[in-house]
């Protein structure tokens, strides 16, 4: 997948958690199954308002929606799995969701990629800090492992925003893997001017949930033989229109959320459908051309 095809991935795989009041945000989780989402079990807790270290499975119900896809358009999802924080326990701080209902159209799940050498990789990360409840994109590069196992992350521009508090349970969209590489867990906060935080790896997720063994792909796709010129150009002319589509599917998603005349409704849900076979056509012709096929 190119670069500028990860809005048609990421982006409709991100969730927004909010507390059981209804209104304040409390951190992020991602779709990787049907119905089936992760995020940190801090973030859980302090959404049902219960200590993180609880260690029976809460049973309140979570409000989420999907805010880069619709936003606004809540759905309740249970807890279904559980490991709470207990340093320095490696696969701690865990929580898996299961939706009542079928998430929007739109939205879809991410893959985990996994690696031995994480080292310089760049990653992006979209998060929910105070005072952001719209959410903010943050960047950086992914450096190595812990003795917890986690992965620490670091900004290394002067602008723009850092992993802080409120990207806790967001997906760790991994650049050179082109995959969600973890989930964010912690952000440094004792030392002034750090800019640094940690994830957890898929490894370690699959490891502690074996629910992500269907979502996690062990080694980033490559090509089976280098691409020919005119395969390059055709390639390139494909991620280009692949990129226009995703942008079109969520401008149309988003004026559906908008919209309450009956007619228009149906003719913007066609449209939508039109779209979405345009992109898997797409996706289909890339494939093959990956795998060497003219």
């Amino acid at each position: 997948m190119s670069t500028e095809g990860y809005s048609h991935t990421l982006k409709a795989a991100i969730a927004r958690i909010y507390h059981k009041n209804g209104i304040t945000v409390v951190g992020a989780g991602f779709l990787v199954g049907d119905r089936y989402l992760l995020t940190c079990a801090h973030v859980i807790a302090e959404a049902l308002g219960i200590l993180s270290n609880t260690q029976e499975l809460p049973i309140g119900i979570i409000e989420l929606d999907f805010p880069l896809i619709a936003p606004g358009q809540k759905l309740k999802a249970k807890v279904v799995f559980w490991q709470p924080v207990n340093p320095p326990q490696i696969g701690e701080d865990i929580a898996g969701l299961h939706l009542e209902d079928a998430p929007p159209n739109g939205v879809s799940s991410v893959q985990l990629v996994t690696a031995s050498d994480y080292w310089k990789h760049p990653f992006r990360i979209f998060g929910f800090p105070q005072g952001h409840d719209v959410g903010v994109w943050a960047t950086g590069e992914l450096r190595d492992v812990q003795a917890s196992g986690w992965i620490q992350m670091e900004a290394i521009q002067v602008t723009g925003y850092q992993v802080e508090p409120g990207f806790s349970g967001a997906a760790i969209w991994d650049e050179s893997l082109q995959g969600v590489a973890g989930m964010a867990i912690a952000a440094e906060r004792k030392r002034e001017g750090v800019k640094a935080a940690f994830m957890i790896p898929a490894k370690v997720l699959v490891q502690t949930w074996n629910l992500l063994n269907q979502a996690v792909q062990q080694q980033p796709k490559s090509l089976s033989q280098p691409l020919s010129r005119v395969q390059a150009i055709k390639a390139e002319a494909l991620n280009k229109r692949l990129e226009i589509l995703s942008s079109d599917f969520e401008a149309v998603y988003n004026q559906l959320n908008y919209t309450e005349n009956a007619g228009s409704r149906n003719n913007l849900q066609r449209q939508l459908k039109i779209i979405e076979q345009d992109i898997n056509d797409v996706e289909l012709q890339l494939n093959e051309l990956e795998h060497g096929k003219k």
